[in-house]
């Protein structure tokens, strides 16, 4: 069982239609306002009390469709810029914690143009698990290559 995890959107509707859908999962949250230091306003959101495996990876799915779906096509499609000093995509590590990638805005939107929101965080897990276990032989010799 995991405990209290917390998810950063840059758009107050945005946030609250995740707490909305977290919550029919039976688990509570809250928004809480932030600003970063360039004045920015993002939304932090709680996901309150003991969380499963299974709900923390739905909760994963949720995210990933709300911030680099809706959020990211309001970051792309703002005309004066992006709103957003930086996104990020959790990873979980071996030790079962869950650790955050930060991507600027921009990068997101270009990997998210060729790699469906899985693809990234299979990818990105595939990059923690061999950082976290180093593997010396050539590339062309291991027999399991990760397949996405």
């Amino acid at each position: 069982m995991l405990e209290n995890f917390e998810y950063t959107f840059f758009d107050e509707p945005v946030a609250q239609k995740f707490c909305q859908q977290v919550q029919t999962l039976g688990l509570s949250t809250q928004v809480r306002p932030e600003e970063s230091g360039s004045g920015e306003a993002s939304f932090e959101v709680l996901v309150e009390g003991q969380i499963s495996d299974e709900q923390a990876e739905q909760i994963e799915d949720l995210y990933g469709e709300l911030l680099f779906g809706e959020q990211a096509a309001q970051v792309e499609g703002n005309e004066s810029g992006a709103i957003a000093d930086a996104c990020g995509v959790q990873v979980q590590l071996a030790s079962g914690e869950f650790t955050t990638v930060a991507i600027h805005p921009q990068i997101m939107n270009k990997i998210l143009s060729v790699l469906t929101i899985d693809e990234l965080q299979k990818f990105l897990s595939q990059v923690a698990e061999d950082i976290e276990n180093p593997k010396a032989d050539p590339i062309c010799r291991r027999e399991n290559l990760p397949h996405f």
